[in-house]
């Protein structure tokens, strides 16, 4: 071996020993050989080293020795109120009293006792042993901790505290056991999907099967194996743990975006940028006005197109680099997704599955057959993008993060893409940096950019804006997308937010911006009604918008609203007649496909001769990642347009039994997906009950309306009271009215009126929910200040009985006396009994004995300060005052109660509890009432908040299962990935367009670098590589492991005849 190998390898085993972490990395070269594909290390590789390990979430470790901890001193404080003797001032061992886990605890540690000067109460049980002292607890303390850093330290240096530690124990069971590595068994890349939801046998089910695929959030972050024994790795030699440690360990996506929290702070900054989007620009400002002038810029006049007609009429599938036979699979192919950008894992997935050459999906059962078939779907030629391209508003950073980032990793762009190019001149032809053969020549003059892109073999996208991209006015948007050149791998040429696509077989494809204000403007009703006057008679269109207010329109019971598309109705009608084939759109998160009925009455015809009556089929599939939205609360049958035609609904993902089953989620998901609410809870409910602190002899009023405690008074009790503090909050509240009417409002506004025939029922059930919110908010009050009277009258707190003795005598214990008699009881003679060993057991001459009694004097040292503190100076006693919370509320609650309840009435009379005279208020100290309020709400908000937050969330499940209204609020709380779906269209030899639409019914949650990704073997230096979109391995990150259920399924097919 070579000086500078054996270097290598010295310096490779110190980083690996004195960093526990801090790994060398070979630089791996990939070589095929006999069709396998196998990783070998070259020789001469260069050795550079990583930082730091990359290692699981960071609060895992932490979280796992606080568990420890909290059990720790559950076991602890067992055995201490267990074994101790208040009698004996020790352990009890005996063999009477004792019992089996005290004497099996405490026994074995008296044999390492020693000596000691022993009290008189306690020699004669230690001389017999039958009891232990209290150092045994400090000893098992002790051990216990000693325990837990000793494996904690040995799993970091086994290297548990890696993300990759099961997953690489997983991998060499699995070579040891199959003879290959696991990633080499594992499903191609474009066989990633989900499981079926229409006819397959794992589609829909039951409750208890959706709840435990929801909930399974932990599990998707463990290792990829199936066993837990093949994650338990034994004790491993130092040499052993250097080899696991200088593995290559697979690379993870780094700053990945979740699910956008709605309910947080987003959602009054997004009500704010709608307000000012509705009230500033809408009608004042309209951006497609100015892309008129970029129509008349790109003009050509080689080129027969209209300005912003792009020709893909010759383009057919080109099958690259013969990754597999399509014969029978020719024709063009394009696909559509919509509504992407939100949490990583669900936009990637997606993105993931269309930049896959080809997509291996199951296909649903025959009648005749229970088994389920697979077809392969090739990539398409162009990506249709339906709009809201990033949540929850367009900002440059959710548009980089959720939304380019998700395309670039599931295909990367060309060398020469930069972040901050401007693009002058659309489309980017030829490619900088990709070695593509298009067949023309690129330099002449007469083979204009749009030639160039019909020649183009790559893929193309083109995007609508949705809602959320018009926020800011859709500045965004236009530098983003109509001043960008690529995303990820898809070229984007177009220059305006509308477009027109020429497609073959005689088929178009139109996207239109319909704004905020659901219409096309006059411009767009220009430029397609002359594109329309140069189509042929038999043509077929295809409509992509982004809202799809066909559905909406029934549901929000708008069917006879003439605003809503108005201009784009009038396109249809007069202009493209019955042309229009297809309607797509997405704003639903969810797939449905509508088909129209019959044709009912006479049949008009226009001036091409079309027929009116030839009505579209209308599909929604908004599943491109954003959150889910429900199937259950649409009609199944509705009517569209101002003809009123019947439409039926026929395929629906989920189902509708799935999405009711889903919205039951929110009975006990909603508080913990939406803890940011609980600062709302508890400014609103304790804003609610202010105004009635305190209910002076709440407790003796309970006691004589139910002395025996029998539940049904309990509940009438609560009743009556409730209803007693409502009247008075109406009456006499002040804080409490305003917060009260603010519920009101908030729960007024929040109501989805959708779906209710009266407005009667809008506001009575509105005031339900609000009424719901103050009656848990009195009941937590009753309960919070009945709790507080109980331990005064018990004596559990320190009150003081002001205005009844001149002497002010106290009552009861206050935490800050009880912790220092506590420590003067049982702690303050331990290090008594230290010293007292160190000088009983001394053999040193009597000249070295003072300096043993140095322990005495700190000792005496910190005692007397301790004791002077508590005595002389407020310091400590105001310290421990302050955490005695429960001795301040009841000081003050009585404080308060003598000067309200003066003159005559007492406590425990209801005309006191529930007086709340104001003059009475004014004469308590405004510091009183304060301190009193801040001390009482930490225990108020403790109960509050929970049962504000299972109240709505109850509210929102009830609404949507029984009356079909808050789809929008009710699944955004619930923030669910799974279930996404995309469409992928065929249009084949005789000029039919297939549709299939593909689902996924689960989505991964962990990923992990690809090792075929062709991505890290493109060297830097090159002046011209491979298109990514001729890869066979385009997506950098893969699942952390495949599942049945991650794969794509088909969940839906049909087939629209150009000629019908």
């Amino acid at each position: 071996m070579g000086s500078s190998s054996s270097n290598a390898l010295e310096s490779r085993i110190k980083g690996a020993i004195f960093s526990f972490g801090g790994s060398m990395q070979i630089t791996q070269q990939q070589a095929t050989t006999n069709g396998k594909d196998e990783v070998a290390f070259a020789e001469g590789t260069h050795l550079h080293k990583k930082p730091f390990p990359v290692l699981v979430a960071f609060q895992r470790p932490f979280r796992r020795m606080f568990k420890s901890a909290v059990l720790l001193s559950a076991v602890l404080c067992f055995l201490y109120s267990h074994c101790w003797s208040r009698t004996l001032s020790a352990f009890n061992v005996s063999r009477e009293e004792g019992g089996i886990i005290c004497r099996g605890v405490f026994l074995p540690m008296l044999l390492f006792r020693s000596p000691v000067v022993q009290t008189t109460g306690t020699h004669s049980c230690h001389a017999n042993h039958s009891c232990a002292d209290e150092r045994s607890i400090w000893i098992l303390w002790a051990a216990a901790i000693i325990g837990h850093l000793w494996a904690y330290a040995m799993h970091e240096f086994v290297g548990k505290h890696h993300k990759d530690y099961r997953a690489r124990s997983s991998s060499a069971s699995q070579t040891k056991k199959h003879g290959v590595p696991k990633h080499a068994t594992e499903m191609e890349i474009s066989k990633s999907g989900s499981s079926l939801d229409m006819d397959l046998p794992f589609h829909g089910a039951d409750t208890e099967e959706i709840d435990a695929d929801i909930e399974e959030e932990e599990e998707e972050e463990e290792s990829p194996g199936s066993d837990d024994k093949e994650g338990k790795v034994p004790w491993q030699s130092i040499s052993a743990t250097i080899q696991k440690f200088t593995k290559i360990k697979p690379e993870q996506p780094n700053g990945t975006k979740a699910m956008v929290s709605w309910y947080s702070n987003i959602i009054f900054t997004t009500g704010f940028d709608m307000l000012v989007s509705f009230k500033i620009f809408l009608g004042r400002f309209d951006a497609r006005k100015m892309q008129v002038a970029l129509l008349k810029e790109s003009g050509n006049k080689s080129s027969d197109s209209p300005e912003g007609v792009f020709d893909f009429s010759t383009c057919k599938h080109y099958n690259h680099d013969k990754i597999s036979d399509f014969s029978k699979e020719e024709g063009f192919w394009l696909d559509f997704v919509s509504d992407c950008g939100d949490g990583f894992n669900s936009s990637y997935q997606i993105s993931r599955l269309l930049a896959q050459p080809t997509l291996d999906v199951i296909t649903p059962s025959s009648s005749s057959s229970k088994q389920h078939g697979r077809r392969i779907l090739p990539r398409g030629k162009l990506l249709i993008n339906g709009g809201d391209l990033a949540y929850p508003d367009p900002t440059p950073d959710s548009y980089e993060k959720r939304f380019f980032r998700t395309f670039e990793d599931a295909m990367p762009p060309p060398p020469s893409f930069r972040r901050e190019h401007i693009s002058i001149r659309k489309p980017a032809l030829p490619v900088q940096g990709w070695t593509i053969d298009t067949g023309t020549n690129a330099r002449d003059p007469d083979n204009d950019a749009r030639s160039q892109l019909s020649n183009y073999p790559g893929p193309c996208t083109f995007l609508v804006p949705g809602n959320h991209d018009w926020f800011d006015g859709l500045s965004t948007y236009t530098r983003y997308i109509l001043s960008r050149d690529w995303l990820g791998g898809w070229l984007m040429p177009q220059r305006t937010s509308y477009f027109a696509l020429k497609l073959p077989e005689g088929w178009w494809l139109l996207g239109f911006d319909l704004a905020l204000d659901d219409d096309i403007n006059i411009e767009q009703f220009h430029f397609f009604a002359n594109l329309a006057a140069s189509m042929e008679p038999n043509d077929a269109v295809i409509i992509v918008s982004h809202v799809p207010h066909w559905v909406l329109n029934e549901y929000e019971n708008h069917s006879n609203d003439s605003a809503k598309e108005s201009h784009l109705c009038e396109l249809m009608r007069t202009h493209l007649g019955g042309r229009v084939k297809l309607r797509l759109a997405g704003d639903l998160h969810h797939y449905t496909r509508h088909v129209p009925l019959s044709n009912k009455g006479p049949v008009s015809r226009t001036s091409n001769g079309k027929s009116i009556g030839d009505k579209p089929v209308l599909i929604v599939s908004g599943g491109g990642g954003a959150f889910l939205h429900p199937t259950h609360c649409f009609q199944d049958q509705i009517k569209v347009g101002k003809e009123r035609h019947d439409y039926s609904r026929v395929c629906a993902y989920p189902s509708t039994k799935v999405s009711r089953h889903l919205s039951w989620l929110n009975l006990w998901q909603f508080r913990w997906r939406n803890w940011r609410l609980d600062i709302l809870w508890a400014i609103t409910h304790f804003g609610l009950c202010s105004s009635l602190f305190p209910l002076c002899g709440v407790y003796d009023d309970y006691l004589r309306s139910n002395p025996t405690h029998h539940l049904g008074y309990l509940l009438l009790w609560v009743f009556r009271r409730v209803l007693l503090l409502f009247v008075q909050i109406l009456a006499t509240g002040r804080m409490s009215l305003l917060f009260t009417l603010i519920i009101m409002g908030i729960a007024y506004t929040f109501t989805d009126s959708s779906n209710f025939k009266w407005k009667t029922a809008h506001i009575s059930w509105s005031m339900v929910h609000a009424l719901a919110h103050i009656s848990t908010s009195l009941i937590c009050l009753l309960f919070v200040e009945c709790m507080v009277e109980y331990v005064v009258s018990e004596g559990l707190v320190v009150t003081q009985n002001v205005g009844r003795d001149s002497n002010s005598q106290s009552c009861g214990t206050g935490l800050a006396t009880s912790i220092y008699d506590e420590y003067t009881l049982h702690f303050s003679h331990t290090l008594e009994d230290f010293q007292l060993l160190n000088a009983t057991n001394s053999t040193d001459p009597p000249d070295l004995l003072p300096s043993c009694r140095f322990d005495e004097s700190l000792y005496e040292m910190v005692s007397s300060t301790f004791r002077w503190l508590y005595h002389e100076a407020p310091f400590l006693k105001t310290t421990l005052a302050v955490f005695d919370l429960p001795g301040v509320i009841g000081s003050t609650h009585v404080e308060m109660c003598d000067i309200l309840c003066a003159g005559g009435a007492a406590e425990s009379e209801p005309e006191c509890t529930y007086a709340n005279d104001f003059l009475k208020y004014q004469q308590l100290d405004r510091v009183t009432i304060l301190k009193y309020l801040a001390a009482i709400s930490l225990y108020f908000v403790i109960f509050a908040v929970p049962v504000a937050g299972t109240v709505f969330g109850t509210w929102i499940a009830i609404t949507l299962n029984f009356l079909n209204c808050q789809y929008d609020e009710g699944f955004s709380s619930l923030r669910m990935e799974h279930w996404k779906n995309f469409l992928r269209m065929h249009i084949d030899e005789n000029g039919d367009l297939e549709i299939f639409a593909i689902g996924l019914h689960r989505v991964p949650k962990k990923w992990r670098k690809d090792e075929m990704w062709q991505g890290d073997v493109i060297s830097a230096g090159d002046v011209s590589t491979k298109p990514s979109w001729m890869w066979k391995n385009p997506s950098k990150w893969i699942p952390w492991r495949s599942r049945k259920k991650f794969e794509a399924q088909m969940i839906d097919y049909s087939k629209i005849k150009r000629n019908s």
